[in-house]
């Protein structure tokens, strides 16, 4: 993890957060077990980090597992907007800030009104939790590396993607969770208001950037290209874009 996420560590409590640094955009990852074990003792967390209207969503949860992946997500986009005083205009706690969901299921900053412009992407998948944020369109999505994505492989990608994929990657399965988080981020980024995930997606190259780090170019919805980073981290993989560029 360290070697993408070489930003400075913010920790509060026994919680450390991550951070990935670019221009344009910050990301940055939360462990959700210490999220999970922070909420099981001493909800001073919860009170730190979320408005009244999240901490008001967040009590729908019944399962803790349901809630802490929440959660990890709502930090995870606050650490990164709070780490660039320029888009915030002015300082602000995280209890003052809003992030809930669109119509779409989007999240969106709810409040204070201005950094509503700001766009921010969240996901997470067993044990971490993202988010990314900029000033334009953005999409991020995590995926662990595990044996039951390989009887997905024909809703993933096509027989050419899939080889594709493979062949960049090393091994089926990382080939094909390198498809998913890729498409993932793109979805959120540029189809989010669209039905169908893979289909509307097509990967037309893969080029190994660095060990361990891909670009591919999409083609989105046969109307747009779309360039998505992909790095392997341990047994994930994490994808991310930014706006849409014309074919």
């Amino acid at each position: 993890m360290d070697g993408f996420f070489s930003g400075q560590l913010r920790e509060k409590s026994t919680l450390t957060i991550r951070f990935h640094d670019a221009t344009g955009f910050y990301i940055a990852l939360v462990d959700i077990t210490q999220v999970r074990e922070l909420l099981g003792g001493d909800n001073g967390l919860l009170l730190d980090w979320l408005s009244e209207e999240e901490q008001k969503y967040i009590s729908r949860y019944r399962f803790p597992k349901r809630s802490s992946e929440w959660l990890s997500g709502r930090i995870a986009a606050k650490a990164a907007l709070l780490r660039d005083p320029d888009l915030l205009q002015e300082k602000y706690e995280p209890g003052e800030i809003t992030i809930l969901a669109d119509e779409h299921g989007r999240p969106i900053i709810i409040r204070p009104q201005s950094v509503q412009m700001v766009q921010l992407s969240i996901s997470h998948s067993h044990r971490y939790g993202v988010a990314m944020i900029s000033s334009h369109g953005c999409g991020i999505d995590i995926q662990r590396i595990e044996s039951r994505i390989a009887h997905l492989g024909d809703h993933i990608g096509t027989e050419q993607e899939i080889q594709m994929a493979t062949k960049a990657v090393g091994s089926l399965l990382e080939g094909l969770t390198l498809l998913w988080a890729a498409k993932e981020a793109i979805k959120k980024c540029c189809l989010y208001d669209r039905p169908g995930l893979f289909t509307a997606t097509v990967i037309e190259r893969i080029f190994r950037k660095r060990l361990g780090r891909w670009v591919l170019t999409c083609r989105i919805a046969g109307d747009y290209r779309q360039e998505v980073e992909v790095t392997l981290l341990g047994g994930y993989m994490l994808a991310w874009c930014g706006r849409v560029h014309n074919a």
